[in-house]
């Protein structure tokens, strides 16, 4: 196991400090006898059918993600935490990103034991500092995300600064020195060395709340490919209310920035709505990142499982676009019943411009789930069906679309 970018002195310390804001620890020895440590495992089966003009190319997985870790107890301010993951695959044949099989449908979950979080947390002043490889997300993943859905999730190397002595308001500081990528350690794109800045502030309104954010993103790696996520993102969000209709409202504009091979300026819009008409919810969105000539909108550090649909067709290793943009409109109708909450799912996509062959058609998908938890226990059940439409080829990286159909069958058990 390797943990980069993190000082060995910092890593001591994330196993001998402690805190929370009771501070209730008189000592650090105390501080992790009173510490609580939690088990989690993930058993999941995934299957993938890819429609190619070759036949049928199946591919299937079970594996099992098994998650110990540990918090201390508040001592001083202090706290300390540490997370391991392991990640098995007992049945089934298909590409989880390092075994080689290449010709195989992508199930991107590799085996293997890491570190998924190791920091030291310190909490006073209304405001939490953490140093070291943790769990990062803000707003709704768009922009920087965990990919919790992965059984190996992205998490941070950085340090982290949560503000909130302002009524109303909440600031948010990061600078990230590392990405510890969904492929594990054994991939040469496990890990993205990077010198990244992300600012982030919301406050609240009586009608909705307002966040502005600049995503500042430098990587320092020479792997081939990665330069592409230099880039600068500025950007507004408007969370509003309105009787029966909660809404969102985003623009962002993105520029190359630093070593970037291209050199462009493109926008992010999205607009959605989700109406309560009980016992259901319908939900309409409108999201486009578009492109112009020279490159396209990006969103690598997002958990892009939750956007464009579920059988993530247009990931562009791991970019989030393709070179012609993405249009997706979408609707939702989810509800609970029987104790079980469910939710179907229609996503229509076009490119935001025409391809070489003048198309625009991206294809549509229709998926749902439904899922119920008891206890310690959880489930779920999810499908998607994506329909390439009449443009299978584009040019974002020799991107091909087929049809594809996936299913999932997922548990979950805590201790």
């Amino acid at each position: 196991m390797k943990i980069n970018s993190l000082p060995t002195v910092v890593l001591a310390s994330c196993v001998a400090c402690a805190a929370q804001t009771s501070f209730t620890a008189e000592s650090i020895s105390e501080a992790f006898t009173k510490g609580e440590a939690h088990l989690n495992l993930r058993m999941r089966y995934e299957s993938v059918t890819e429609d190619t003009s070759a036949g049928d190319n199946t591919g299937s997985a079970v594996t099992l993600r098994s998650r110990l870790n540990f918090k201390t107890d508040g001592y001083q301010g202090f706290y300390g935490f540490v997370e391991m993951d392991d990640v098995s695959n007992f049945t089934g044949s298909a590409n989880d990103s390092v075994n080689g099989k290449t010709a195989e449908p992508l199930i991107a979950d590799p085996v293997g034991t890491e570190v998924n979080q190791v920091f030291l947390g310190y909490k006073n002043w209304d405001t939490e500092f953490k140093y070291g490889r943790q769990r990062l997300t803000l707003d709704n993943h768009r922009f920087v995300g965990h990919v919790a859905w992965r059984q190996n999730e992205q998490t941070y190397d950085g340090f982290t600064i949560a503000n909130s002595s302002v009524d109303k308001l909440k600031l948010n500081y990061a600078h990230i020195s590392n990405v510890n990528r969904i492929f594990g350690e054994s991939s040469p794109v496990g890990d993205t060395k990077m010198d990244t800045h992300l600012f982030n502030a919301n406050y609240t309104f009586a009608a909705g709340s307002l966040t502005g954010y600049a995503y500042l993103l430098e990587s320092d790696d020479n792997f081939a490919g990665f330069k592409r996520m230099d880039t600068d993102t500025y950007g507004v969000r408007w969370q509003g209310k309105t009787g029966i209709v909660a809404y969102n409202l985003e623009y962002a504009s993105q520029d190359s920035a630093g070593d970037n091979p291209a050199d462009y300026s493109a926008d992010y819009m999205l607009a959605e709505a989700n109406i309560s008409v009980a016992p259901l919810v319908i939900g309409v969105g409108y999201e486009t990142l578009s492109a112009d000539d020279e490159g396209f909108f990006i969103t690598p550090l997002a958990t892009l499982f939750k956007f464009q649909g579920w059988t993530d067709n247009f990931l562009n290793k791991g970019l989030g676009n393709i070179s012609e943009g993405i249009n997706d409109a979408y609707l939702t109708v989810s509800g609970v019943a029987y104790g079980m909450s469910w939710q179907i799912a229609y996503h229509d996509f076009s490119s935001d411009q025409d391809n070489a062959s003048g198309d625009s058609d991206l294809g549509s998908e229709f998926g749902g789930f439904i899922a119920k938890s008891w206890g310690a226990y959880s489930a779920e059940l999810r499908y998607a069906n994506y329909s390439a439409g009449d443009s299978t080829p584009f040019n974002g990286g020799g991107l091909t679309l087929v049809d594809t159909q996936k299913l999932w069958l997922t548990f979950n058990l805590n201790f």
